[in-house]
């Protein structure tokens, strides 16, 4: 279940300087049924009003989706030839397109771009296409945004009101006009009082009183016509301009507010409401190009993040990070209790074998030489004595020429050998690896006592681990 909250907003005010302040308006919630088979099925479930009425911006409930509607006399829906260009440079080239249709400096406006008008082309022959252009005035679109910067919702949309009345069926022609065969297209029109008094929340100072109009002298009418799927405009009329102009009015459906209906509305005309409104807005948010919050004004992925809706993979994320780092933490006190176990049975070795030792520090090392010292108490020479390095190192060395060897050296229990340049070290290393010995360059800086010693190739022999 999704929630979707509708306010419309007043006109703007032309006789009132900025900043704007706004007071009650008009708004609607509704919860819509998802139908599971996506977001546009899911937009047209049949929805179920839940709370209207007329509040602060402040005490407006919460939803999942914020649909504004802009007054249709604050929209300006013209066409125009569209050239095909990145985001920034569209923004930049949009003025220019509408300023033959603006009485005002068209850098004050936002130009929002709609659907394409024109038949679709080949990719191949994509350019410039013939698009609806939606105008409206900058600084009251950013007064409006940031008056519900506070709202708490996870969409927002802002829509022309003239574009959120249902468009009626066609009426077929008559049969006498053969030279087309086309249904001639219905308009939707929707009359409201706008009276200029408090009752009208931006026609007045905040703080200011409240000072009521002349009866009829402050009377005006508000019209939203809607002549075609992406065509309409807003008037704001007196009585004499309105009945002036509904002599000259398209034909197509009425509606009207109540006090319209008992005052002005043609007769046959059907009843405003909520339910009207919200069918005309959810099929013009099947189409994400009839949008007016584009560019600056577009929602950002920071916007649309909602905690709530993640909550269950984010727990689960804590859950499994925290199963993580226990099982970590138990594996690694099982580790040291195992470590402490083997040093244990190492320190215990070490004393039985040798209890004259009075510190233990190292038990695998202190273990060696203490074997290494038996060993040589004992007349029998231990692994890396000169003796077995050399023997070892002559079995390995046994296909060498006989001039390959320039010099054999024993020092700190290593035996290092210099070889002739050009000697085949590769196969002798291999020979050492076979008997036990690892080979390895003598990277150490010669010392004096080898300032004689031939130039060549000079290595380590160690025994192998």
């Amino acid at each position: 279940m999704s929630t979707t909250l509708y306010v419309r907003l007043p006109h703007r005010p032309h006789d009132q300087p900025q900043p704007w302040h706004f007071g009650s308006l008009p708004f609607a919630l509704v919860r819509a049924a998802a139908t599971g088979r996506g977001r546009r099925q899911g937009a047209q479930a049949a929805p179920q009003l839940l709370r209207e009425g007329h509040a602060p911006i402040a005490e407006l409930p919460a939803a999942e989706r914020l649909v504004l509607i802009m007054a249709a006399s604050d929209v300006l829906l013209t066409p125009a030839t569209v050239p095909p260009l990145a985001p920034a440079r569209l923004k930049l080239a949009l003025p220019n397109l509408v300023e033959d249709v603006l009485a005002a400096d068209a850098q004050l406006s936002h130009i929002a771009v709609g659907p394409a008008l024109d038949a679709p082309v080949a990719k191949a022959a994509a350019g410039a296409r013939k698009r609806l252009l939606m105008v409206a005035d900058r600084a009251w679109l950013r007064a409006v945004m940031d008056a519900f910067a506070g709202h708490r919702h996870r969409r927002r949309h802002v829509l022309p009101a003239q574009l959120c009345l249902p468009l009626p069926a066609p009426l077929p022609q008559d049969e006498d006009d053969a030279e087309s065969d086309a249904a001639a297209p219905m308009a939707a029109l929707a009359l409201e009082a706008a009276t200029l008094t408090s009752a009208s929340p931006l026609f007045e100072a905040e703080g200011a009183p409240a000072v009521p109009a002349p009866a009829p002298a402050s009377r005006f009418w508000q019209l939203t016509v809607r002549s075609g799927e992406h065509a309409g405009y807003g008037l704001l009329l007196g009585d004499d301009a309105l009945g002036a102009w509904q002599a000259l009015a398209p034909a197509g459906d009425w509606y009207a507010a109540p006090e319209a209906l008992a005052q002005a509305a043609p007769p046959g005309a059907r009843a405003l409401g909520w339910p009207v409104w919200i069918a005309g807005a959810q099929a013009s948010l099947l189409d994400p190009t009839l949008d007016l919050a584009q560019f600056e004004f577009a929602q950002g992925r920071a916007d649309r993040w909602n905690l709530l809706a993640w909550r269950l993979p984010l727990a689960l994320a804590a859950g499994l990070l925290l199963v993580q780092l226990a099982g970590m933490n138990a594996q690694w006190l099982m580790l040291g209790q195992e470590e402490k176990r083997l040093l244990a049975g190492q320190e215990q070795a070490l004393r039985s074998a040798f209890p004259q030792i009075p510190v233990v520090i190292d038990p695998p090392l202190q273990m060696r030489r203490q074997v290494d010292q038996l060993r040589l108490a004992s007349g029998r020479s231990t692994p890396d004595d000169f003796l077995p390095l050399a023997d070892r190192f002559g079995q390995a060395a046994r296909q060498l020429a006989p001039d390959a060897l320039l010099a054999l050296e024993y020092r700190g229990r290593t035996l290092f050998a210099t070889l002739k340049p050009g000697t085949n070290t590769e196969a002798l290393r291999s020979a050492a690896r076979q008997s036990g010995l690892a080979m390895e360059p003598d990277d150490s800086q010669p010392d004096a006592a080898r300032g004689n010693a031939p130039a060549g190739t000079r290595w380590s022999i160690k025994p192998s681990l």
